[in-house]
C-alpha cells in the first residue's frame, strides 16, 4: 500500500500534466481616429504560445508583428482591419479589429454663396463644399424654409417648393474624431409681383433657341439690353451680340429690356 504523501505526489503530477483550455485571439475594441498611428490592444499569449497581427484590408504598418501591443503606422484614411492570431499549443484562434482614421486635412463646411431667385421659379441649385471624404458624412438641412431637398447627401442638390422670402439651408459635415463644422446658405425668393411698376419685369415674348443659343422676341421688337444670371444670382458675362452658345450646362435666368420694359424667360442650357 502506497503511502498518503506518495499518492498526493501523484496526483499533483497527473493534475499538472492535463493541458488548460487554450488562449483565445482577442485583438481589442474597434476605434475611430484623427491620426494615422494606433498602439493595438490584444490578447497576452500565455508561456509557449505565439501570437502574430497580420493587415487584410487598408494599410499599415505593423512594426512589432508577435506583439499584442504593437504599434501600427501609416495607415490610410477609412478603414484598416487587422488580424490578432493566437497559436497556444496547435490550438489556433483569431479575431479582427477595425481602425477607423479620419482626414484631419478635410475642409471645413461650406454652405456656399447667397442667392436669389425671381419667382414664380421656386427651385434653386445648392453648392455646399466640401464633398465628404469617406468615412465623414455630409448632410443639408431645412433651418427656415418649406422646401424639399432632393438629395441631402449631395452638396450640389436642388431644393424645391421655395416660399417667397428667405430660406435658409444648413450643410454639416460630421468628420468623426476631427470634429463636426456646418454652415448656411440663404435663398432669397423674389416675386416679380413684389417690384415697382417701373421695374417689373414683363413675362413672355421672350424665346431662347437652344440650337443656336439666341434669344429672339416675339414680333418685331428687339433686346435694348440683356441680363443673364446662373442659379446663384450671379450674373454671367455674355457676348454683346447675345449670343449664349458660350454659356455651361445649368439653369438660367434672362432679363431683357424690350421697348423700355423688362421681361424675364428662364432657360435651360443642356450639353
Amino acid at each position: 500500500m502506497m503511502a498518503p504523501r506518495t499518492l498526493l505526489f501523484l496526483a499533483l503530477l497527473t493534475f499538472s500534466a492535463t493541458p488548460g483550455r487554450a488562449q483565445v485571439a482577442e485583438a481589442g475594441p474597434d476605434t475611430s481616429l484623427c491620426v494615422n498611428f494606433y498602439t493595438m490592444q490584444g490578447s497576452q499569449v500565455p508561456i509557449g504560445a505565439t501570437g502574430a497581427w497580420t493587415l487584410v484590408m487598408g494599410c499599415g504598418t505593423i512594426n512589432a508583428p508577435n506583439d499584442p501591443a504593437s504599434p501600427i503606422t501609416n495607415m490610410c484614411i477609412g478603414s484598416n482591419v487587422f488580424v490578432w492570431t493566437v497559436d497556444d499549443g496547435g490550438t489556433i484562434t483569431t479575431d479582427i479589429v477595425v481602425i477607423t482614421v479620419y482626414d484631419t486635412n478635410m475642409p471645413a463646411a461650406n454652405a456656399g454663396v447667397d442667392q436669389t431667385i425671381i419667382g414664380p421659379q421656386n427651385w434653386a441649385q445648392l453648392s455646399g463644399w466640401p464633398a465628404p471624404i469617406y468615412p465623414a458624412t455630409c448632410l443639408w438641412s431645412v433651418v427656415s424654409a418649406t422646401a424639399t431637398i432632393t438629395d441631402p447627401t449631395d452638396p450640389n442638390t436642388t431644393v424645391a417648393g421655395l416660399s417667397a422670402g428667405a430660406n435658409t439651408f444648413c450643410w454639416t459635415c460630421d468628420n468623426g474624431p476631427c470634429g463636426t463644422t456646418s454652415d448656411t446658405v440663404t435663398v432669397q425668393m423674389m416675386m416679380i409681383t413684389g417690384l415697382s411698376d417701373d421695374e417689373a419685369p414683363v413675362t413672355g415674348g421672350l424665346l431662347y433657341d437652344a440650337t443656336t443659343g439666341r434669344i429672339g422676341c416675339l414680333g418685331q421688337e428687339r433686346p435694348q439690353q440683356l441680363v443673364v444670371m446662373d442659379v446663384h444670382g450671379r450674373t454671367v458675362p455674355i457676348p454683346a451680340s447675345g449670343d449664349l452658345s458660350g454659356l455651361a450646362a445649368g439653369a438660367y435666368v434672362l432679363r431683357a429690356l424690350v421697348a423700355d420694359r423688362w421681361r424675364t424667360l428662364r432657360f435651360i442650357v443642356e450639353r
